[in-house]
């Protein structure tokens, strides 16, 4: 079972073939990325197609990427970013198997990277939608890796959701062990968000054990829509002794804002602040982090700006700028702007 299950992505392909398409979409991204010392333009084009129809259905897309600027990543790459196949086992439950790319709950333990270039996380394995049970959504997983002797791991993985009493809760357990070093990865994640009064509030537990060194954090969370047009945010993040961060979530570092204040591997919190603004086709974000460390040694704040331009249904471009003053010595600032076009 832990052979790479490469035989999965075959019959994934080789069901595709039996069947037409029903369903073609493409995004293309291209980001100009500019830092204090260096400038480089990244592009990368998705290709997907589903096929089939409720009993059974496929889908297959493709990442093609290149940088250049950097020299180390001007090379061109093709991969398979998702295979997979779906089917329906007597309306109790789906069964899905191939490759995959994950999203559960906030996305802090098992989440997609879509800021990077390739394929940001992806599992090759199955995954079980359990349907019998109207009031929770529950999923359970196992994955494997195999990378020629170098790192052998598999993974299990059970997720369940729903609404109770109002609030939208998910708790997620993952279970990690790699084989050639005999370690065991263990995450726990509690999701619940709650509105109320126009207020939408969020609270995260997370917990991780890597063979005895132990990580937590603990995430509060508000919003309010002023108006139509404007909404503010607020959150507190509470990082436990050594820190939190997984890179199979999906705020690893330079995910997202680009900048490095998502990776913690020390004690201490995150206060942030901002809003966004809608101007027609027109949007204006902006956010401020405030980092500190429990024993003070590290201070400092983070600043996110965002104006963003819906061309069409499908296409979009937006202009980042992030600053960051952790260096005593410099400001370190990176611009990027990103053109999304899709059908």
């Amino acid at each position: 079972m832990k052979k790479n299950l490469h035989f999965v992505l075959a019959l994934t392909l080789g069901l595709a073939t039996t069947v037409s398409a029903q369903d073609w979409s493409v995004d293309s991204r291209t980001r100009v990325n500019s830092t204090d010392d260096a400038m480089s333009t990244e592009q990368r084009v998705r290709t997907a197609v589903d096929f089939g129809g409720e009993a059974v259905s496929a889908h297959v897309e493709l990442n093609s990427a290149a940088t250049l600027g950097a020299v180390a990543n001007q090379d061109f790459s093709l991969s398979v970013r998702e295979a997979y196949a779906t089917t329906n086992v007597m309306d109790y439950a789906s069964l899905t198997a191939g490759r995959m790319a994950l999203n559960f709950g906030s996305g802090r333990i098992l989440g997609d990277n879509d800021f990077v270039q390739g394929n940001g996380n992806t599992w090759d394995g199955f995954l079980v939608g359990i349907n019998a049970i109207d009031a929770a959504d529950i999923h359970v997983g196992y994955a494997s890796t195999n990378m020629e002797g170098t790192y052998d791991a598999t993974t299990m993985y059970v997720n369940a959701g729903g609404e109770f009493s109002g609030a939208n809760v998910n708790l997620l357990y993952v279970d990690t062990k790699e084989d050639i070093s005999g370690s065991e990865n263990t995450s726990m994640g509690l999701d619940v968000a709650y509105s109320t009064m126009g207020a939408d509030l969020t609270l995260g537990y997370y917990t991780n054990d890597n063979n005895g060194t132990e990580m937590d954090l603990i995430t509060l969370g508000a919003s309010y829509g002023v108006s139509d047009a404007l909404t503010v945010h607020a959150g507190y993040d509470m990082y436990g002794e050594n820190g939190f961060y997984l890179g199979t979530g999906s705020f690893g570092d330079m995910y997202g804002s680009g900048m490095e204040y998502s990776t913690f591997n020390f004690e201490g919190t995150d206060m942030s602040i901002g809003g966004s603004y809608a101007m027609g086709d027109f949007m204006l974000g902006a956010t401020m982090h405030t980092i500190q460390s429990e024993d003070e040694a590290i201070d400092y704040t983070v600043t996110d700006l965002s104006l963003g331009y819906t061309l069409s249904d499908n296409s979009s471009v937006k202009l980042n700028y992030a600053s960051s003053d952790r260096d005593a010595n410099a400001e370190y600032t990176k611009t990027w702007i990103s053109l999304h076009v899709g059908f």
